[in-house]
């Protein structure tokens, strides 16, 4: 029998749900995280990496290129995580990668119905 969760995963795999897919997208949009001070992601960097400091310029720079990739805002000084944009990227990559997964799996049997 089929779950909920796969079920719901068949139906966002359909090929018409690109429209859905937009429209979580958008209604995800919103979602945002508590805003971090840089100082507290610091620290917590540095606890995360064994006590190496880790500079404010190196967090500084990390920091631009996830807000560039929109995965964080920094605004009034202060880092905020963009989930819903987080879960819509990872979503389509999941969408993606289980179709990459579906047209090999057909390939391969393919190749094994040749071989015999």
């Amino acid at each position: 029998m089929t779950t909920d969760l796969e079920l719901t995963f068949a139906k966002l795999m359909n090929p018409r749900m690109s429209a859905g897919l937009m429209v979580l997208n958008s209604l995800l949009g919103d979602l945002k995280g508590t805003p971090v001070e840089p100082r507290t992601v610091r620290k917590t960097v540095d606890s995360l990496v064994d006590k190496r400091k880790v500079s404010k310029q190196s967090i500084t720079n990390a920091a631009r290129r996830l807000e560039e990739a929109n995965i964080i805002n920094r605004k009034e000084s202060k880092y905020t995580v963009n989930y819903g944009y987080l879960i819509s990227v990872l979503l389509n990559t999941v969408l993606e990668m289980t179709n990459k997964i579906d047209d090999l799996e057909d390939e391969i049997i393919a190749l094994k119905s040749v071989e015999r």
